[in-house]
C-alpha cells in the first residue's frame, strides 16, 4: 500500500469542483479586468528563484530543488511571479502584447511544515500589471482582488502599507537592527538569523510578531520620503472614493524581497480561519524585471492562495451549489443487447447538446434501470419498450410520470426531443441543424 506524500492532498469530487469553480471565477474576473491569461512551466531553473527571492525563507528552506538527468539544477516553482517575469522577458511579451496585464493559475510547491491552510503542493493564482508607479494600477489590482473575494462571498479585511523606496528601507533596516539587537536573546532562532540577513521579516514572523517588543518596534512610515508618502496617500484617496475599506498596518512588509513602495494583504475574517489567513497578498516591484535580465520596467501584482480560499468556503458553508450543473438529467438503459447501440448513440447526441446523461453499460432488468435512475435523481428515463417487445423505445418523465414511445427513425428522434422540450428539460435550438 502506498500513501500520498506528506503535505499533499487528494481532492474529492466536491473539493476538485470547488477548486475548478474558483478557477472559473478567477478567469472570468481576469477577462472583466482585461488581463491576459498565461501559463508557465511548473519546473524552472533553480537560479531564477535564488536570484529573485534570495533572502526569503522560500530559497533558504522551502524549495523542492534537485538535479535532473542532464545535471541541471531545477526547482518545482514555489511562487508565480518569478516564473512569469522569466516568461515575460524570454518571450518579449513587453513588445508583442498590446495589453501589459497578465494573470495565471496553477500548482506551486514548497517544502514546509504542513498545517491548516499551508500545503507542500498548493494552487496559486496571480495577477501582474506592468507599468511605472501609478496609484491607479494598484487600485485596479486591489479592485480585481476584491471582486474575486466578493463573488466567492469570503469576508476579508484589506491591510495596506508603504515600505518606501530602497533608500528608505535601508535606513529603516539599520534602525531595526539596532533596536532588535537589544532583544536578540528574546527572538526565535529564525529571527536571530534574520537580524543580519533580512531584519524586516522579524516583523511578520508568526511567533515573534506577537511579542510586545516587536509590536513596539520603529515603524517604517517615519522613514518614507515625500514621494513615497504622496504615492501611498494618493492610493488611499482612490480607495476611499471607490469605497474600498482598508486598515493601514505599518508592520506589514510581505515575505518576498522584491517588493517596494506599496504592499497589501486581504486577510480572512472567517471565524473558522486557520493559522494562515491571508488569502491574497501583493505589492509593487520596481526592479525585478531588470534584475532578471529584462528591460527597465516596473510592475505590480498579487498572489491568491486558492487552497486557503477553498478551505474557507467549506468551513463557512459557502461552497457554490453546482447541483444543477452536475445533475444527471437522463438515465438511459436497455434490457436487451439489440437496443444498446442505438441507446448509446442517442446518449451521445444528448451529451453533445450539453445534457448530462448516465448510460448504463450493461444489459439490465427494467427494475434495476428504474432503481438506478431513482438513485441518481434523474429527471427522465429512456429505455427500450419491454411491454410489447416492439422495436420502439420509452421516454418517461420521472417527476410527472408523463411518457411517450418513439422509434429509432428520424421522426422518432424528433418526437423524443419534442417530448423533452414540452416537459421543460430544455430548448433544443440545435436540433434542426443536427438532424439534417
Amino acid at each position: 500500500m502506498f500513501n500520498r506524500i506528506k503535505g499533499t492532498r487528494d481532492y474529492s469530487h466536491k473539493q476538485a469542483i470547488t477548486t475548478e469553480t474558483i478557477r472559473s471565477i478567477f478567469i472570468k474576473s481576469s477577462q472583466n479586468f482585461n488581463f491576459n491569461y498565461v501559463e508557465t512551466p511548473i519546473i524552472e531553473p533553480a537560479q531564477l528563484f535564488k536570484r529573485s527571492v534570495a533572502g526569503s525563507d522560500i530559497v533558504k528552506k522551502e524549495m523542492y530543488e534537485f538535479k535532473d538527468k542532464g545535471d541541471r539544477e531545477v526547482v518545482l516553482r514555489p511562487e508565480g511571479t518569478a516564473g512569469f517575469v522569466r516568461a515575460f522577458i524570454e518571450n518579449k511579451w513587453y513588445s508583442t502584447e498590446a495589453v501589459q496585464k497578465f494573470s495565471y493559475f496553477g500548482p506551486m510547491f514548497r517544502y514546509e511544515q504542513p498545517q491548516k491552510g499551508r500545503y507542500r503542493q498548493f494552487y496559486q493564482a496571480g495577477a501582474e500589471y506592468i507599468g511605472e508607479a501609478n496609484p491607479y494600477i494598484e487600485a485596479e489590482l486591489i479592485s480585481f482582488a476584491q471582486q474575486i473575494l466578493g463573488i466567492m462571498g469570503i469576508n476579508t479585511v484589506l491591510k495596506i502599507n508603504s515600505i518606501g523606496d530602497q533608500e528608505a528601507r535601508d535606513k529603516y533596516q539599520n534602525e531595526l537592527k539596532k533596536y532588535f539587537a537589544k532583544y536578540k536573546n528574546d527572538l526565535s532562532q529564525d529571527s536571530q538569523q534574520r537580524l543580519e540577513s533580512n531584519v524586516l521579516r522579524i516583523l511578520d514572523d508568526k511567533e515573534d510578531s506577537k511579542k510586545d517588543f516587536v509590536k513596539k518596534a520603529p515603524k517604517i512610515n517615519n522613514f518614507l520620503n515625500q514621494n513615497s508618502n504622496k504615492y501611498f496617500y494618493d492610493l488611499l484617496s482612490i480607495l476611499d472614493y471607490l469605497e474600498i475599506k482598508y486598515q493601514i498596518d505599518y508592520s506589514l512588509v510581505r515575505g518576498l524581497d522584491y517588493y517596494d513602495e506599496i504592499v497589501y494583504e486581504f486577510v480572512s475574517t472567517s471565524k473558522n480561519k486557520g493559522s494562515q489567513s491571508t488569502i491574497i497578498g501583493g505589492g509593487r516591484y520596481s526592479n525585478l524585471i531588470s534584475d532578471l535580465g529584462g528591460p527597465k520596467l516596473a510592475a505590480s501584482g498579487w498572489g491568491f492562495g486558492v487552497d486557503r480560499a477553498a478551505d474557507i468556503l467549506f468551513e463557512d458553508d459557502l461552497v457554490p451549489d453546482n447541483s444543477e450543473l452536475e445533475k444527471v438529467h437522463i438515465t438511459i438503459g436497455s434490457t436487451n443487447k439489440e437496443s444498446m447501440d442505438f441507446l448509446l448513440l442517442i446518449s451521445n447526441k444528448f451529451r453533445s447538446l450539453d445534457v448530462n446523461v448516465e448510460f448504463i453499460k450493461d444489459v439490465s432488468k427494467s427494475k434495476k434501470i428504474f432503481e438506478r435512475a431513482k438513485k441518481l435523481d434523474s429527471d427522465f428515463l429512456i429505455m427500450n419498450d419491454t411491454v410489447n417487445n416492439n422495436p420502439r423505445f420509452l421516454a418517461k418523465n420521472l417527476k410527472t410520470n408523463d411518457k411517450i414511445y418513439f422509434t429509432d427513425s428520424e421522426d422518432g428522434l424528433v418526437d423524443l426531443f419534442q417530448f423533452l422540450e414540452d416537459n421543460e428539460l430544455r430548448q433544443f435550438q440545435e436540433l434542426d441543424d443536427y438532424l439534417e
